[in-house]
């Protein structure tokens, strides 16, 4: 029996994570998971023994990008808090303005849109997966806090409540986002949102542009 392209593994993962992010776990089965990437069945079996393992790839493999690419550039050491701060704006609205060209739609965060449908016992191991990854982007945020305290740029706080605090503020604007299908929320209250909870300098946040 011929084995799987080593292709159709990475495939798999991709067409999951675009039409679960686009729709939602829920809507979407094996099935339409198979058709859309033009995999047999069998295929996706050799690679991921339920639609549940391949939702918890897609998440690793989306978090291995967040980390990469998004969270370590803008926490880099070298930087001062408000430019941090001002780069994860502009990162946020960047990637949130290129999904709605590529999609058409406000799709948000996927972890968020993801994690948020898990409320029966039979996902809770996807809904612990997002959780663990929500905390392990949240180590950056506390990091830089924590920083940012010590060297007196921002008034004294408690970095993982502040974290918490920010967490909650940007995975909010962004479900609002794709629940209004608009970015207009998110534009207007992204950086305003962020001044005000971190302690920021309005003037110092703009002389980070």
């Amino acid at each position: 029996m011929p084995r799987p392209d080593k292709g159709t593994r990475q495939k798999l993962i991709e067409t999951a994570k675009t039409l679960i992010w686009t729709s939602s776990y829920g809507a979407v089965s094996v099935d339409d998971i198979c058709k859309a990437a033009n995999v047999k069945k069998g295929s996706f079996y050799h690679y991921f023994p339920s639609k549940q393992d391949l939702a918890m790839a897609v998440m690793d493999e989306y978090q291995s990008y967040k980390i990469e690419s998004i969270m370590k550039p803008v926490f880099a050491a070298d930087k001062p808090f408000a430019q941090q701060v001002d780069d994860m704006d502009d990162v946020i609205i960047k990637d949130n303005k290129s999904n709605l060209e590529i999609h058409g739609f406000v799709c948000g965060c996927p972890l968020a849109a993801l994690g948020s449908e898990m409320i029966g016992e039979e996902e809770q191991a996807i809904r612990l997966r997002v959780e663990e990854l929500f905390h392990e982007c949240q180590k950056y945020m506390i990091n830089a806090i924590a920083s940012a305290v010590e060297t007196n740029q921002i008034p004294h706080v408690d970095p993982k409540e502040k974290s918490e605090e920010v967490h909650d503020f940007l995975t909010g604007l962004m479900i609002m986002a794709r629940i209004h299908n608009s970015l207009d929320g998110l534009e207007r209250d992204l950086k305003p949102g962020l001044v005000r909870i971190l302690g920021l300098n309005q003037k110092e946040l703009v002389a980070a542009e």
